[in-house]
């Protein structure tokens, strides 16, 4: 998807929602592996399953659709990336993203906007703190580049100050 359809890629912004211990390299294999779950029935959560089982199965087909578009692409010895391949990727990754958004959105709980807003805000004020500490000499950029504990600790009071 990133050779043929690097423009197209459903927009990933969602991704800043979700807690820092689900952001794994193989988050995408959990998520197919949960949707072939759903689709065959094994799901444990009934009530849960019932809401993502149609996502589930629209994401499985079109990732069957996928697979022999391209196997018939490679027979054929097309271009690397056909219109078929391209609008059959273009579908998958939507549906893929919508239903990872879905998942994750029923396993764990999400910041909401206002959270995202407001840790934003602090991480802003952190580094205006910082910026206006090091520009008065009041901290070093050898004691922010060591990350002392004790500096750390200060940098929220100094903002308050």
């Amino acid at each position: 998807m990133d050779e043929c359809i690097p423009k197209e890629r459903h927009c990933r912004d969602y991704l800043a929602k979700f807690p820092e211990e689900l952001l794994v390299d193989n988050l995408g294999n959990h998520v197919l592996f949960a949707a072939e779950c759903l689709v065959a029935g094994t799901w444990s959560w009934e009530a849960d399953g019932l809401q993502l089982r149609p996502l589930a199965k629209n994401l499985l087909c079109s990732l069957q659709l996928v697979r022999k578009v391209l196997r018939e692409q490679s027979l054929s010895q097309a271009s690397p990336c056909s219109e078929p391949v391209r609008m059959a990727l273009i579908r998958f990754d939507t549906l893929f993203a919508e239903f990872e958004l879905s998942y994750v959105s029923l396993l764990v709980s999400l910041k909401s906007p206002e959270e995202l807003y407001k840790q934003q805000e602090i991480v802003v004020l952190f580094c205006e703190t910082v910026e206006r500490a090091l520009k008065l000499g009041y901290l070093s950029q050898d004691m922010i580049d060591g990350c002392e504990p004790l500096l750390m600790f200060t940098i929220p009071r100094l903002a308050i100050i």
